[in-house]
């Protein structure tokens, strides 16, 4: 039941004024707002955690928090307090301290994490403390804090009046029981898996909680040993593909910045050094094209090529088959994100998932691949390789008609994808075909279609089972796939750059 305007308004003055028992000191007013914007997201899903509570937690975990001192506030011993408040506080002021020199809170600040991914940190910490604190039955509801930084400024000489001017027995409630489970608290802290936690902060926005399903989506990778498995593949490929950057050229208009200097140009663009010609001079070196201009940086938007991966995500791809193919997904994603191309994402078992459509960054509100989704996506539906690659082309041919472009379709499954030689000469027609087979540790790879595939690439059981193997052979991919030839092929072209890795069967002509 939502919260009446006067008694929202009383929660918001009982939630800030309970800032009075936090003990990291912030003075700037943007950096509470975040508080404020981590103590709603936890609202959403129904655990409305004190306020003091999330903003001390989640402070440390960013750089105004670990450079910010940790004591008691100003006022809070001549407080009146029931007996035992400020022993509990003490300890709580030294589980705060130890949290802070934990590696992951160390790490965290490192990373600069989003608001979003330190939300569903603070559901990990806090979360199961605090459920165990409230027990069986309602929860509170908690009043949304407001997001606006002048209502947090200058804060301290108001807290011992706020704080004073409500019922604070809940938040001493909450304090005495933090005492208590102080030894829990900093052991949720040190269980953080801080490979996830990296590889969420790899991905950024693409890896957001903006909602409450989000979170819990995100909550899930932390506790998934699949998704460990996926995340610590991913790390192996990831730190390789980072630096990949768009490519520019050079245009004499008045958009972005300057890239170099060129013999065309415009007269706001011109070098202020070709004026110290002679004015005769100039004007012959003007006529025969011989003055420089500042040349601005341009995006080749033309050059922007169509990708869509498509995931097997039957029984038959579970284990190091899945982890592989996921791993590969989420690197080759990121490439290709990062110079600037459109990629389509989906599972697929017996149905074909919802796509994920991570744009090239055109406009601010686009948003990238859900990697919660791809680290913990399982597929319960069997199999049906002709309803869905008959489904596939039906959408493909609907992109390549409104994109106009030729869509690169990476097909990442195992030795026994059957799919009929109608269906793939259809796709063949519409799409690039580029397949990434995972053989079983006895069988060999023998598919009627593979001759019409454009590419194919095989990773036998060995490649899966060693490290470094499995990192080299998922690179050797991505190089691949990602330098593939610009130039998109006409639906009946023969011109064919095939890579069959040896006990592939030869391309035919």
């Amino acid at each position: 039941m939502p919260l009446s305007p006067q008694s929202a308004q009383t929660a918001v003055g009982r939630e800030v004024g309970g800032l009075a028992l936090s003990v990291v000191q912030l003075d700037n007013p943007m950096a509470i707002l975040r508080a404020a914007h981590w103590r709603n997201a936890l609202s959403k899903v129904g655990l409305p955690v004190p306020f003091w509570a999330v903003h001390d937690i989640g402070a440390l975990a960013t750089q105004d928090g670990g450079a910010s001192p940790i004591d008691v506030r100003r006022g809070f011993q001549a407080t009146p307090m029931p007996p035992g408040t400020h022993e509990a506080h003490r300890l709580w002021l030294d589980t705060v301290q130890e949290i802070a020199e934990s590696e992951v809170m160390e790490r965290s600040r490192g990373w600069r994490l989003g608001d979003d991914l330190i939300s569903v940190l603070l559901l990990k910490i806090l979360g199961p403390i605090f459920e165990r604190h409230l027990g069986p039955g309602r929860r509170p509801v908690g009043a949304p804090l407001p997001l606006d930084p002048e209502l947090y400024r200058d804060l301290d000489p108001q807290l011992p009046n706020l704080f004073a001017g409500h019922d604070r027995a809940a938040d001493l409630r909450f304090l005495q029981h933090l005492a208590q489970e102080r030894l829990r608290l900093i052991t949720s802290v040190e269980q953080i898996d801080l490979d996830t936690l990296r590889l969420l902060g790899m991905f950024g926005a693409e890896a957001s909680a903006a909602s409450a399903l989000g979170m819990l989506d995100l909550l899930n990778v932390f506790s998934s040993p699949e998704a460990n498995d996926v995340v610590n593949f991913s790390l192996d490929l990831l730190p390789s593909v980072l630096e990949t950057k768009r490519a520019s050229g050079q245009q004499s208009f008045s958009v972005d910045g300057y890239a170099g200097l060129s013999r065309r140009g415009t007269l706001d663009s011109l070098m202020l050094s070709e004026l110290a010609f002679d004015e005769d001079l100039f004007d012959q070196r003007f006529m025969e094209n011989e003055v420089f201009y500042y040349a601005r940086e341009k995006q080749h938007e033309e050059d922007r090529r169509l990708h869509y991966i498509v995931v097997d995500a039957t029984a038959s791809m579970r284990g190091q088959r899945s982890v592989f193919a996921r791993g590969l997904a989420l690197t080759l994603l990121k490439k290709l994100s990062l110079r600037g191309e459109d990629v389509y994402f989906r599972f697929f078992d017996s149905r074909l998932y919802d796509v994920e459509h991570a744009r090239s960054r055109r406009r601010a509100q686009d948003s990238g691949v859900n990697v919660p989704y791809v680290l913990c996506f399982r597929g319960e539906h069997g199999r049906n390789y002709t309803k869905v690659f008959g489904l596939l082309a039906n959408d493909l041919a609907r992109l390549a008609k409104r994109e106009r472009r030729t869509p690169i379709l990476y097909i990442l499954t195992h030795a026994e994808c059957h799919v009929p030689l109608d269906t793939i000469e259809r796709l063949r027609s519409i799409a690039r075909l580029y397949g990434i087979f995972m053989l079983p540790s006895q069988g060999e790879l023998d598919l009627e279609y593979l001759p019409r595939l454009h590419t194919v690439q095989v990773v036998d059981e060995a490649a899966l089972k060693q490290r470094e193997a499995r990192a080299r052979r998922a690179m050797d991919i991505i190089d691949d796939a990602a330098g593939e030839d610009r130039q998109s092929l006409l639906p009946g072209e023969r011109r064919r750059r095939d890579s069959i890795t040896p006990g592939a069967p030869e391309a035919s002509e």
